[in-house]
């Protein structure tokens, strides 16, 4: 029995998304003709397939069996597209893969995964993407990303994560507007005008730091990337407390000087997230172990020597 291939994309959407409005979005059709390819995938294999619950669609018992079976039916049909495209001289189009990613990350990581990329998948064109970890979850079922690197891991059974690494946090400052380099004392630290990089833009860690002891800063101004602190601090008495790989960044553009925090900062986790069906792309996988290479803990040590 021939079955339209449309049919499993659909199939593939609603175990992803387990809500039909929501897959009918994401295709880019009406929640009717998503009705109407459910019907027929019911017809093609006998069995309900999804269930209607309050809390939206339930794959049956041979859904969920059919699953791994499409979903690698669909990755082999991708892989002969991806393998027929070449350029009219014979040389390879680049393979996109895109990588979810807040800009710390990518100023600290962003080259060496490059670097990494140009000397072991030349064909690879690598698209970093602003996420964050509130919505890199979404971006990643939504297919919009490929993998993510963000602070900890994602609450989604779809979605793998491995830890890589911790980080804690440094204080940044141009080093014209400080006599020495010795650390910062607390009544330093709080005396000084800070650039807030959050993204609310209201508050931040340091402010729950700070107010465990007792204590508030002047927050001069705030922004949502840490990219424009190089512009936001130059030239200014300001600080900035940030994560350290993205302070260690900044400090290689050597007009800047770096701080430990007078007081205890949490240090976190950070790693890199995959949908469980990217295993069958063999080019996303490698490009997940080119992060893992880049941001194995010895490199990132080797950072603040």
């Amino acid at each position: 029995m021939a079955v339209d291939l449309n049919l499993l994309v659909v199939f593939q959407t609603l175990m992803s998304e387990l809500n039909a409005t929501r897959a009918a979005a994401r295709l880019g059709v009406s929640q009717a003709a998503v009705s109407a390819s459910l019907k027929r995938l019911r017809e093609a294999y006998g069995d309900p397939l999804f269930q209607r619950t309050q809390r939206g669609l339930l794959p049956t018992p041979r859904a969920i069996l059919l699953q791994p079976r499409i979903e690698e039916a669909l990755g082999i049909i991708e892989g002969t597209l991806d393998a027929s495209t070449s350029h009219a001289d014979g040389t390879a189009k680049a393979t996109i893969v895109r990588i979810g990613l807040s800009d710390d990350f990518e100023m600290a990581f962003g080259t060496r995964i490059l670097a990494l990329a140009k000397q072991k998948m030349p064909h690879v064109r690598i698209v970093f993407r602003q996420t964050n970890s509130l919505m890199g979850a979404q971006a990643m079922n939504e297919k919009d990303i490929d993998l993510a690197i963000t602070s900890g891991g994602f609450n989604d059974g779809r979605l793998k994560h491995l830890s890589l690494g911790h980080s804690d946090y440094m204080i940044v400052y141009d080093r014209a507007y400080r006599d020495g380099d010795a650390p910062f004392t607390t009544g330093e630290y709080v005396a000084r005008d800070h650039i807030l990089v959050s993204f609310s833009g209201l508050t931040g860690i340091t402010d729950d730091v700070l107010a465990e002891h007792g204590l508030r800063r002047r927050v001069r101004a705030a922004t949502t990337h840490f990219s424009a602190l190089a512009f936001l601090l130059r030239g200014t008495d300001g600080v900035a407390t940030i994560p350290s790989h993205a302070a260690m960044a900044l400090r290689d553009l050597g007009m800047f000087g770096l701080s430990p925090c007078p007081l205890r900062f949490p240090r976190y986790a950070f790693g890199v997230s995959w949908r469980f069906d990217t295993i069958r792309n063999p080019t996303v996988m490698q490009v997940r172990d080119l992060i893992i290479e880049a941001l194995e803990p010895a490199k990132i040590g080797a950072l603040s020597e």
